[in-house]
């Protein structure tokens, strides 16, 4: 499969904190992988790329060893309990990384299936045929806000808390993931991104003009220049796959929103 990344250091920030993996070989599952870190003295960039590092050793190493689609959420979420329990107790060990913690959002490509387990408000996007659907769902105090009808959706980007995040990996020593599944078409874009970039840029208001037909070097590149042209003071991360087919075409149709939200303990 085809696919591109753009990560870049946000205007107003020292160092870049964000983190990301991309898996995309001849074996299956393909996998992608995005982290936004948070936390004092380059803590978050720590807990990021604790995070990243451990979940996409962890997939290469079980890879070959998937069966069936229903070994995958299971191995995914494990890999991240593991790095939750890993960045959680280093935070507890030294008084300087105290409170660090990261989003997370990994998406798997297997059998013409889309599996995303998320935590926190870096997003995934599905783009079909010039539309775009929205994966997940934030885990932030505004989306809360916006559920119980206590805002609108046009109040969300003024609000005073709109960076506030109500779930992170590393932050407590347990922690919830939100998992879906989706069925993939021949063509369609999957896009991983932290907030860097849906705080400047709303996807779905670019769907007519932006390169969705070339490559996702280009495409992401001219989102994330757009990200900060228009402000751009956070990290910006972006990264994107094209899926390619295997085997026959399946039943799923343009515009149809196959995603399901899967359950977990």
């Amino acid at each position: 499969m085809e696919h591109g990344a753009f990560s870049r250091r946000g205007l107003s920030r020292k160092s870049n904190e964000d983190n990301y993996h991309i898996s995309i070989t001849d074996e299956q599952p393909a996998f992608l992988i995005v982290a936004d870190g948070m936390g004092g003295h380059n803590a978050g960039d720590l807990a990021s790329k604790m995070a990243v590092n451990h979940i996409a050793a962890y997939i290469d190493e079980v890879r070959d060893k998937f069966k069936s689609t229903a070994e995958i959420i299971p191995a995914v979420l494990f890999s991240i309990e593991e790095a939750n329990k890993k960045v959680f107790s280093l935070s507890q060990k030294e008084a300087r990384l105290s409170g660090m913690g990261t989003t997370l959002t990994v998406a798997v490509f297997y059998e013409k299936k889309l599996y995303v387990a998320h935590i926190g408000d870096s997003r995934c996007y599905l783009i079909r045929k010039n539309t775009v659907r929205q994966i997940t769902r934030d885990h932030s105090y505004v989306q809360e806000l916006l559920d119980n009808g206590s805002i609108t959706k046009d109040e969300i980007d003024f609000h005073p808390k709109k960076n506030i995040i109500t779930r992170a990996l590393g932050t407590e020593e347990r922690l919830r993931v939100d998992c879906y599944e989706d069925t993939l078409m021949e063509g369609d874009i999957v896009l991983l991104c932290t907030d860097g970039l849906t705080n400047y840029v709303n996807l779905e208001e670019y769907t007519e003009i932006l390169p969705w037909k070339s490559t996702m070097e280009k495409l992401v590149n001219v989102l994330g220049k757009q990200a900060l042209a228009a402000g751009g003071t956070d990290d910006i991360t972006i990264v994107a796959a094209r899926y390619k087919m295997i085997g026959k075409r399946g039943d799923a149709f343009a515009g149809q929103d196959t995603r399901r939200q899967i359950r977990t303990s």
